[in-house]
């Protein structure tokens, strides 16, 4: 009995480290990321991240309080932006309808990984993505204050 139980546990690690090694290899796989946020004819926020830098840029009347700024990301806060990111939902995130400079406010996830630039505008609650894409927005937007 006592040696199911240590080889039960033995399997269940080495699944464990398989399947923690897949989550590392898919989000080292990701490039940069990149938020912007539309206000139609009243400016733009954009928000930027590699694995090197973080970069905002505001643009128009109603940005006054968004931070510009260009710093070194610490790779903490890098591995903490990706690993929220699973690709095989960004592949199923339906984007939603565009509104365009006159017509009211974008939200564009842009997020570039090895093998191809996903561009993601205005995601329906419903759609698949919707809940990891609204993280990374929450998680950009706080990283923002502590840099700068």
């Amino acid at each position: 009995m006592m040696k199911i139980i240590k080889i039960s546990f033995a399997l269940s690690a080495i699944c464990l480290l398989m399947l923690s090694c897949k989550t590392v290899a898919q989000s080292s796989n990701i490039k940069s990321i990149s938020y912007s946020h539309t206000f139609g004819r009243g400016g733009s926020t954009n928000i930027t991240a590699t694995p090197d830098s973080l970069e905002s840029v505001a643009r128009g009347g109603r940005t006054k309080q968004f931070p510009t700024l260009k710093k070194k990301i610490n790779a903490k806060d890098w591995e903490k932006l990706v690993s929220g990111i699973n690709i095989s939902t960004l592949e199923k995130t339906v984007s939603g309808e565009r509104r365009g400079h006159y017509d009211g406010p974008d939200q564009i996830f842009r997020i570039v990984t090895a093998e191809k630039e996903y561009e993601i505008y205005n995601v329906p609650s419903e759609s698949a993505g919707y809940k990891q894409l609204e993280k990374l927005k929450t998680e950009l937007n706080n990283l923002l204050p502590q840099y700068k």
